[in-house]
């Protein structure tokens, strides 16, 4: 099966991208290949995704973010092969072959069975458990203001401070592009016993090495898709609250993050007082890029996923 993606250069699409792509090659053998669309005009993107070789003929084209949207429905029709988006789009999804939309994203009841629509719990990741791995730390993942998350450094201070109260053992944070300027120092001063590294001095790669070693992972509210990710590692995950930028009312992330707690999933920073500082124990890591990949090669490429 040879897949080709196509990225717009944000890490977070990538690697909606290749948690798929490396789900459907661990289950029907294959390659992948990434074609980086960053920085070009839409002509542009358009040019190098038809461009592209068809030697091996493309069996599949996946992509997340709005600036592919268009380069994928030229993939589409410009090669006659397959089209998945990890996400939901700005354009009708029967432009697509598929569409692996987040279930908050959805209208809730409704089915979506033999549709262009695939419900998933979250945005899709790479990370996998591994038991050979020592797990050493716990790790904290903090991000910033956004769109649906205002900031509070007092109040998110005063979680890590009891996070550090609490538990046992080494814990290391990092944070996002979003963090605060300044917040990391402020944490080093306010609570000493955590090990920061802030996203700056780290290396690509970093936050998915940590979370192999992570005996339990703290992620905050507005990193949703960290959230998922953390998931996936198969250990317990706790989230951090941080203020709505909305006032009382809730966003479709915060809906889903809720659900996924009352799921018993992951465990809510309040929850986790009343728990007598227990995070729930997780069940199955969350792995959605391989329920995706089975549906997908049942559905388009039944003769690849009988092998």
């Amino acid at each position: 099966m040879n897949i080709r993606i196509l990225s717009d250069g944000k890490q977070g699409h990538l690697n909606q991208s290749l948690g798929l792509a490396q789900a459907l090659i661990a289950k029907a053998g294959g390659a992948v290949e990434t074609v980086d669309l960053q920085g070009l005009s839409l002509l542009g993107k358009i040019r190098k995704v038809v461009s592209g070789s068809d030697t091996p003929q493309p069996d599949l084209f996946i992509s997340a973010g709005h600036a592919t949207h268009i380069p994928l429905i030229c993939a589409r029709h410009h090669f006659k092969t397959r089209a998945v988006l990890c996400m939901k789009p700005t354009l009708p999804c029967t432009f697509f072959d598929l569409c692996l939309i987040p279930r908050h994203d959805l209208r809730p009841g409704r089915d979506y069975t033999d549709t262009g629509i695939f419900p998933t719990h979250g945005a899709l990741h790479p990370m996998r458990p591994d038991p050979s791995i020592p797990k050493d730390i716990t790790l904290i993942l903090i991000g910033g203001p956004s769109k649906d998350f205002d900031w509070d450094d007092e109040a998110m201070l005063n979680q890590l401070s009891d996070i550090s109260i609490n538990t046992p053992g080494n814990i290391v944070l990092t944070t996002s592009r979003r963090t605060p300027t300044g917040f990391a120092e402020k944490i080093q001063t306010a609570v000493p016993e955590i090990t920061v590294v802030p996203v700056e001095e780290t290396q690509p790669g970093w936050v998915a090495r940590h979370l192999a070693h992570a005996s339990a992972t703290w992620v905050s509210q507005d990193s949703v898709s960290m959230v998922y990710e953390a998931m996936g590692a198969g250990a317990p995950v706790g989230v951090l609250a941080v203020p709505r930028r909305h006032g009382n009312r809730k966003s479709r992330i915060l809906s889903g993050l809720e659900m996924l707690e009352k799921e018993g999933l992951g465990t809510g920073y309040r929850d986790w007082k009343k728990q007598g500082f227990r995070l729930a124990a997780p069940g199955a890591p969350l792995l959605e890029a391989d329920r995706a990949a089975d549906y997908i090669l049942t559905r388009f490429f039944p003769q690849l996923h009988a092998l």
